[in-house]
């Protein structure tokens, strides 16, 4: 482990690379935030292996860090493909509206597992992110999508076809 005088100079240091590989890779500020916050907690608490230079072994673990946030990235589009929440799929009608959400509602408190309940809620109903909802719950973002993923299956089962 790194004394911290010794973590807050290779911090500073490396701060702006990391940040720039991770924005090249994510296009997104705040996931590339997270990236290298992650890195830095992993190199922090179990420190860097002594085989490996720190600058390099920084880099590598943001471009590995970034890749797994993008293969995640897939799953959650391929979710959000499943059940897509544009304003063109809703319904013009306000009846027909209320109708739907009272179906989803019943779904969800009869047929959703309390855990997927939970998730299903935090995310459309508070609006969470993924990452927000598995920290609340202490559970991982792919736990997160897993839930997701089962209330859209069981939501798509109930609804008839025409």
């Amino acid at each position: 482990m790194l004394e911290k005088k010794e973590f807050e100079r290779l911090y500073t240091a490396n701060y702006t690379a990391m940040m720039g590989l991770a924005r090249t890779l994510l296009h997104d500020e705040d996931e590339s935030r997270d990236v290298v916050a992650d890195v830095m907690l992993r190199v922090y608490t179990k420190g860097i292996p002594d085989q490996y230079a720190p600058v390099k072994y920084l880099m590598a673990s943001v471009r590995n860090k970034c890749l797994d946030v993008l293969r995640q990235m897939t799953i959650r589009q391929k979710m959000e493909r499943m059940l897509p929440i544009e304003d063109t799929m809703v319904p013009a009608e306000p009846d027909e509206r209320q109708n739907i959400y009272l179906h989803i509602m019943q779904v969800m408190e009869n047929d959703f597992p309390p855990q997927t309940k939970n998730v299903f809620k935090m995310r459309f109903d508070q609006r969470l992110s993924y990452q927000e909802i598995a920290d609340h719950l202490h559970i991982s973002k792919a736990a997160v999508y897993k839930h997701l993923a089962k209330a859209i299956t069981i939501l798509k089962s109930t609804i008839p076809t025409t």
